[in-house]
């Protein structure tokens, strides 16, 4: 295992994971810029892993990116190389709608910076304790990252997100969204809807979500929901649309 010291980001790297390692890590560096003028920013541990040190490290299965948090610090997992079966599981999904805009390992690539968000969730207090609702927020925090510090990167984004926004998954409620693990077409078709709405949040709001929510916290589910109807009034008909008319 490799290490490269680091001050915000310090990273280890599975051996052959150098390169990657620190491309990644001069991608969260970025963002991490944007958000430093709303809050301070605590050290985050990126790991670089090769498939056997995954293994030996982690129990979840090989592939995705992730964050996670324990001992009052935080880490950011992605894969020395995507494999082969988790790309042929994203192939097959996607194969209604024909080739994607944007190739697959890159939007996973990109999608790091959404994890990287979490882990800020984790650190200022922003976590709610509803699955639909945390997405929702980590999406507009990377969307807010993005629009700043690589336009460029979310354009792309945008774009894979109207692409993947055709999918039609069984179930479109937040209820069974909050439920299910392991069904791909749905979570990306949510990740899709939640990416698009924030974006229009940012564009219309700015970053008064982002100030509301840190004046507010610690949130839990009835303040965050709170919050973003008290900025925008018409989220209450999106939200309704997902089966959410009673929420708090």
């Amino acid at each position: 295992m490799k290490t490269l010291p680091h001050p915000h980001i310090p990273v280890f790297a599975s051996e052959g994971g150098t390169l990657r390692a620190k491309s990644l890590r001069d991608y969260l560096l970025e963002l991490r810029e944007v958000y430093l003028s709303y809050a301070p920013v605590p050290p985050v541990t990126l790991y670089v892993l090769s498939e056997r040190d995954w293994r030996s490290h982690l129990p979840y299965p090989y592939g995705l990116p992730f964050q996670r948090a324990e001992g009052g610090r935080l880490f950011l997992y992605a894969p020395l190389t995507y494999p082969e079966r988790l790309l042929h599981r994203f192939r097959e999904v996607l194969l209604p709608l024909g080739p994607p805009p944007m190739e697959i390992p890159a939007f996973l690539d990109l999608n790091l910076g959404h994890e990287y968000a979490h882990a800020l969730q984790v650190a200022w207090r922003l976590r709610t304790g509803a699955r639909w609702l945390d997405e929702f927020l980590a999406n507009y925090l990377f969307l807010l990252g993005l629009k700043r510090a690589r336009p460029d990167l979310l354009q792309g984004l945008l774009e894979m997100c109207l692409y993947l926004s055709d999918l039609e998954p069984e179930k479109r409620s937040l209820s069974t969204y909050e439920r299910r693990r392991g069904d791909l077409k749905s979570a990306l078709w949510f990740q899709a809807q939640f990416t698009l709405k924030a974006q229009e949040l940012l564009e219309t709001k700015g970053d008064s979500l982002l100030k509301a929510c840190l004046e507010a916290a610690p949130l839990d589910r009835k303040k965050g929901h709170g919050l973003l109807l008290a900025l925008d009034p018409e989220l209450k008909a999106w939200f309704a649309a997902f089966g959410l008319k009673g929420a708090p």
